[in-house]
């Protein structure tokens, strides 16, 4: 790629930030679509588990549509349909047509995580890829802090829909921005893939069609690291979305009763994410990716199991940022350490394959850990999801960290 790696990086970034902002803005609005259609909390859910299930959908078949026609047209089409799909909610006139809007953006949503993390670990040298990784990790945060609070003053002003179509078209702005000042990359990568595929005809008959084979198909050069990788990532997501989606009922019951207050301290918490996601992947090259995950995990279960006691006050504003910092730096230790076991040619059809079941966790999470709330108490949501991280702890020891090989080797 002519382009310096650091400018994808940046352009990525600001991807980043929309697509994750979307997703937090969109449950910040549900209030507001609910209202106005006169929703039960079950159809509220509906719009989100909508959303999150078509991202987990479609992010194999953006991963190999990446390889067919190239990370940067996927990622920037992708941008698109997302931010056209929320822009289209100023006309929706309706519940199912809030639903199928919702959908659409999943789909359009899905592309992002996988050729994203795939693009990045592919234009930066492997000994600075981890930091890279880890600086696109932490944007998502970035826009999970900052479209809460411009769609929360924009909703009072102009209302649901209209928040949703300007927030869609900057979105898209952006996308074809990033289409437009990578278009001669986007064609020159076509060409190469064209090139490619035709010289691969010849192989076609000779695949390897047992297990092995198959894994390597999904560019997998590493079956059991991607098992322990996926596995820990799955189990790490669980816990992290329980308490993520549970934390505003804490701070409810902490005493936090102010609206406003609440916004700002979930706020807090998704910056110390933010700042974990970035530090925790800068050093994964020089701890290597297994003790990072170690660390951060260990902590992630200590900070689970007192998160219920920690009164309010300073001793809150202390606690959340940290807390956030290590529950969210788990995620980009994992992105650097799954990058070599994937092929360097087909790494968003690998990625796509660990976020897809991912995104699975993410969906079960709030409903499996909501029914321990229901049936205990919401404390036990807290002490349950620290247990169930605390039983994948072993499974980090089996881990094999190849950068870390690949520095004393």
């Amino acid at each position: 790629m002519r382009e310096n790696p650091r400018t994808q990086l940046w352009w990525c970034n600001l991807l980043h930030i929309f697509n994750d902002g979307y997703l937090t803005s969109l449950a910040l609005l549900l209030p507001f679509i609910a209202a106005d259609f006169d929703l039960d909390y079950a159809e509220a859910g509906l719009i989100k588990s909508t959303t999150s299930i078509a991202i987990s959908a479609a992010q194999i078949p953006a991963g190999l549509a990446a390889e067919r026609f190239g990370e940067i047209l996927i990622l920037g089409l992708g941008t698109a349909w997302f931010s056209l799909s929320y822009a289209a909610m100023l006309v929706v006139a309706g519940y199912p047509l809030v639903l199928l809007l919702a959908f659409s953006g999943g789909v359009g949503g899905g592309a992002f995580h996988p050729v994203g993390t795939a693009l990045i670990a592919n234009v930066f040298p492997e000994e600075r890829s981890g930091a890279a990784i880890g600086t696109l990790n932490s944007c998502g945060d970035v826009g999970k802090v900052v479209f809460p609070a411009v769609v929360g003053m924009l909703v009072v002003v102009i209302g649901w829909r209209w928040t949703f179509a300007v927030e869609g078209a900057a979105g898209a702005v952006l996308a074809l921005l990033y289409l437009f000042f990578f278009r001669r990359e986007i064609v020159e990568r076509l060409q190469q893939l064209r090139r490619q595929r035709q010289g691969a005809v010849d192989q076609s008959d000779r695949r390897d069609r047992s297990l092995r084979g198959r894994l390597a198909g999904w560019g997998i050069c590493a079956p059991r690291q991607f098992t322990l990788y996926t596995t820990i990532g799955f189990v790490d997501v669980a816990a992290r979305t329980a308490v993520t989606a549970f934390l505003g009922f804490a701070l409810f019951e902490a005493g936090i009763e102010d609206g406003e207050t609440l916004g700002w301290l979930m706020s807090l918490h998704f910056f110390g994410g933010a700042i974990g996601k970035l530090l925790c992947g800068m050093v994964v090259g020089r701890w290597g990716s297994r003790s990072v995950i170690l660390a951060t995990e260990v902590l992630t279960v200590l900070g689970c199991l007192a998160m219920p006691s920690v009164p309010s006050g300073w001793p809150l504003l202390l606690f959340l940022p940290a807390f956030g910092f290590v529950l969210n730096g788990t995620s980009s230790a994992i992105y650097i350490g799954l990058a070599p076991t994937f092929t360097r040619e087909q790494r968003s059809r690998g990625y796509a394959l660990y976020y897809s079941i991912n995104f699975f966790s993410v969906a079960l999470a709030p409903v499996l850990f909501g029914l321990v709330a229901d049936a205990f108490e919401l404390r036990a949501v807290f002490l349950s999801a620290g247990l169930v991280m605390a039983m994948g702890l072993p499974l980090v020891f089996f881990m094999r960290d190849e950068r870390a090989q690949t520095r004393t080797g």
